[in-house]
């Protein structure tokens, strides 16, 4: 009966971290369709673990992805945010 437990619980989170990459890949797409995609490296890069002091090597997931309708954003855990949507291609697009 446990084997068949810890096998359920596998699966759960195998399929949880299915659904996280296809939204990150999802994020990813709207940055860039909508977004500023430089500037989203260049974030990822400054707030990556062991970056500095703030961002621990310990804390593997610094980065938080946001989408609100059209906009897409990053934050992290630190406490900084940007806002990728680059409006004058959302005004082209639709």
């Amino acid at each position: 009966m446990l084997e068949g437990e810890d096998g359920e619980q596998g699966q759960g989170q195998e399929e949880a971290r299915e659904q996280e990459q296809m939204l990150i890949k999802r994020f990813e797409e709207l940055v860039a369709k909508y977004g500023k995609s430089e500037n989203l490296k260049m974030f990822i890069h400054y707030h990556k673990p062991g970056s500095s002091v703030k961002h621990p090597p310990d804390v593997a997931d610094n980065i938080i992805y946001v989408l609100d309708g059209k906009r897409v954003k990053v934050r992290c855990r630190c406490g900084a945010s940007l806002d990728l949507t680059d409006y004058s291609k959302i005004d082209k697009v639709d």
